[in-house]
């Protein structure tokens, strides 16, 4: 059956990832199922529509890392989502990677995507040295994917002044909680967490800039909780940040 709606590629791909295809089946089959859903133009409309007029839909999209992320479709299984991103004009997105692959299909206009290699081995969570080895322009109905974490670093941005969307879909994440902004002048890595965590990071973060017993006393008892690791990692980092401080 061709894919003309998000209903019909949801039950075609949701078929095709119960059979654990590879890696390469993924990159192949399933760039090809996402690029027949996005050669038809108004499936989108509804969504977008709804975000504009419908209060209770607008709240109840999920607060994702990424401010320029629609929710679309989260499988029951969690074994993939489907998201629109939208792009706007003369807006620098930072280079950043992923916690899981993806497929990604333009949609609404033209994108350019940069692709990076990163150099150093990853040691020192706060420093990447990355060197760009892709370039290229997409035209509606054209695709291109990204790999887990290191394999995944790109850059992507609307091109002709004009706000463009790409759908996405991404697999079951090797890595949960955030990802990665590069910031290649700098050669500095930030973590960048969903909205509902920002704001504990970004207190962690302070306490360990504050030469104060006080402050080591809150991240001593923080070090105690049950966190995930990646808040895990911002208190040791944030311990250890406060010994420098003397």
């Amino acid at each position: 059956m061709a894919i003309k709606t998000l209903e019909q590629f949801n039950d075609q791909f949701t078929a095709f990832l119960r059979e654990n295809p590879g890696m390469e089946q993924i990159l192949d089959d399933g760039r090809q199922m996402l690029a027949e859903l996005i050669s038809n133009p108004g499936w989108l409309q509804p969504t977008l529509s709804r975000l504009v007029l419908d209060d209770a839909f607008l709240q109840s999209q999920w607060q994702s890392i990424d401010p320029y992320d629609i929710q679309l479709y989260n499988s029951p299984e969690k074994l993939y989502s489907v998201r629109a991103f939208v792009w706007e004009p003369d807006e620098t997105y930072p280079v950043h990677d992923h916690g899981a692959w993806g497929l990604v299909g333009a949609y609404i206009n033209r994108v350019a995507e940069k692709k990076f290699a990163r150099l150093d081995d990853g040691s020192d969570i706060h420093h990447a040295e990355l060197k760009p080895v892709a370039e290229a322009q997409l035209a509606p109905g054209q695709m291109t994917y990204v790999l887990p974490q290191n394999n995944g670093i790109h850059q992507m941005a609307a091109l002709d002044n004009r706000t463009a969307v790409t759908i996405h879909v991404y697999g079951k994440p090797v890595r949960k909680g955030f990802i990665n902004y590069f910031n290649l002048h700098n050669q500095t890595v930030q973590r960048m967490y969903p909205p509902s965590v920002n704001k504990r990071v970004y207190a962690i973060r302070t306490l360990g800039s504050i030469a104060e017993p006080w402050a080591s006393d809150v991240l001593q008892q923080a070090r105690q909780r049950s966190f995930p690791d990646a808040i895990k990692n911002e208190i040791e980092y944030a311990l250890d940040k406060i010994k420098t401080l003397g």
